[in-house]
């Protein structure tokens, strides 16, 4: 049994006719989206044969990845949503990593395998016409019984794999980070935001969120397994975010906070246009105090902040009731879900003490794919050891401190620095580099690189232009440094080894707008607005 497409179908046949999505100027009912989930699940079964499918997807058309995720539900495969601005060499190396045999996704997608001579099954989505499908509920109907009937036992015998979603939390020039979620956890992880937020199949929500990305796929599963509208927002910006809060009566939202901060000004300046919005939750980085106060005092609606990561869902929830007194913070830990604060010998700390923020949950996700060890090593016991820092106070609820781990999260996405220094290092004239995150209101951070050349080399200004070029060339856009920097040397620590502690607060001072013209491109306004 499919637990994912079950409980679709089952919304699915409640409200066949109701609006289940809205994805630009594109709408789709419930009928609709399921003929096609059909559809796409014989041909995935096509295209794999006897093996199990391991579908790598790659699309920025939500319809798309709706479907094809719920196709492959159906069928109990694996699905590995992609980032598009892989380059081909990344993206071969991604699905050699997670052992995908078909690739599902546009014409571009699927050019960069034949780009990078990568031979694996393909499956062009713009090809499928959803108009040609019929959306009749016999016969939808009629076309599941024929799909189960011809593969029943083949699809039973994958029942119960622990890798139904696999989400790569690096865009990485090295090996990436797969990190594993089976149905069964995910449908639970849908069920807790149903409880936590008391959403019904009457809510509205917004998802403005790509859906390689671990809140994108949140709230797509979060709203359509329920039998509520989903309203997708492709590009973000606040215009078009208030625009369709207000056209489609959106009741319920997840932002991550570099969203929310580009909002502060129109969040507060059009209250009204708000006035549908039932429950606003932000997440991915913590947001600041003074703007926490003013938003909960603005907009006059249910606002939580929630501590989480993509291995274990969320695991805090700080509720409107508790927000005057402890606005501070990023809530208590959800129900049955236990959260501690372990030192460095993985004893528990006391409170108002830093430490490793460490949490076990039945929401924790089913290992990193193929890869045991490093699996064991991110659990101490039945926790999970987030290697974010943090501490609790006296009535159990957690204040976020920093990372532990060398990871930059930018514009929701998490970056590993190792995998662009190892690419700018190829540079004859680079002798040492630090690529660290230095904090950004519009980002939360941006990606610096600190340079110490070789003596006697050409100029900086030469070398930057290289080293652009190079990145341009190896890294995802999204991985390219913003800003590069030439010092004689980097500070290290007392051990010997490189301080990006110390980095990150020189280089932070540094920034005084250094997205301004992007935000203004983007949004029209200043950090300051």
């Amino acid at each position: 049994m499919s637990v994912i497409y079950d409980y679709f179908h089952r919304a699915a046949t409640r409200f066949p006719d109701k609006l289940a999505l809205v994805d630009a100027e594109d709408t789709y009912t419930y009928a609709q989206l399921l003929a096609e989930i059909e559809t796409l699940a014989c041909k995935i079964i096509d295209k794999s044969g006897q093996q199990r499918p391991r579908v790598a997807l790659i699309t920025d058309n939500q319809k798309d990845n709706i479907c094809t995720c719920l196709a492959i539900a159906k069928l109990n495969g694996c699905c590995i949503p992609m980032n598009g601005q892989l380059l081909p060499a990344q993206l071969i190396r991604a699905c050699q990593a997670v052992d995908a045999n078909i690739l599902a996704g546009s014409a571009g997608a699927i050019q960069k395998t034949a780009q990078a001579k990568h031979a694996i099954a393909t499956i062009d989505l713009s090809a499928v016409d959803l108009s040609a499908v019929s959306q009749n509920n016999a016969e939808i109907s009629q076309g599941n019984n024929r799909v189960s009937a011809e593969l029943d036992a083949r699809i039973a015998s994958w029942q119960g794999a622990q890798d139904f979603l696999i989400t790569l939390s690096s865009g990485s020039t090295g090996a990436p980070k797969p990190i594993m979620i089976s149905q069964q956890v995910k449908l639970e992880r849908a069920k807790q935001s149903w409880e936590l937020y008391h959403l019904t199949e009457r809510d509205v929500s917004l998802c403005a969120s790509p859906f390689f990305h671990s809140l994108g796929q949140r709230l797509t599963f979060v709203p359509l397994l329920l039998g509520c509208t989903m309203v997708h927002l492709g590009k973000f910006t606040p215009s078009q975010w208030l625009n369709l809060v207000e056209q489609y009566q959106v009741s319920f939202v997840i932002s991550v906070s570099s969203h929310l901060y580009a909002l502060k000004k129109q969040l507060i300046a059009n209250a009204k246009q708000l006035t549908s919005l039932n429950t606003i939750v932000t997440s991915s980085a913590p947001i600041d105090a003074k703007f926490k106060a003013q938003v909960f005092n603005a907009i006059g609606c249910d606002f939580h902040e929630i501590y989480g990561a993509t291995e274990i869902a969320v695991a805090t929830n700080l509720s409107p009731a508790q927000a005057s007194a402890k606005y501070q913070t990023v809530g208590s830990a959800c129900n049955n879900i236990d959260l501690v604060i372990l030192d460095d010998e993985y004893k528990e700390v006391t409170k108002d003490t830093v430490g490793e923020i460490a949490v076990r949950t039945p929401l924790a996700f089913s290992g990193y794919y193929q890869q045991q060890v490093l699996t064991q090593q991110s659990f101490h016991k039945e926790y999970f050891l987030t290697g974010d820092l943090g501490e609790k106070d006296a009535d159990g609820f957690l204040s976020y401190v920093g990372r532990k781990k060398d990871i930059i999260i930018s514009g929701g996405i998490n970056i590993y620095p190792k995998d662009i220094e190892s690419v700018l290092l190829q540079h004859s004239a680079i002798h040492e580099i630090a690529v660290i995150g230095v904090e950004d209101t519009l980002l939360g951070e941006v990606i610096v690189a600190i340079c110490i050349a070789e003596p006697n080399t050409i100029e900086s200004k030469k070398i930057e232009s290289e080293l652009r070029k190079l990145a341009n060339k190896q890294l995802a856009a999204f991985q390219r440094p913003l800003k590069y920097f030439f010092p004689d040397e980097l500070p290290l620590t007392a051990t010997g080894k490189v301080s990006k502690l110390m980095l990150r607060e020189q280089y932070s001072k540094l920034n005084d707008g250094w997205t301004d013209s992007l935000r203004m491109m983007l949004y029209g306004g200043s950090a300051d607005d």
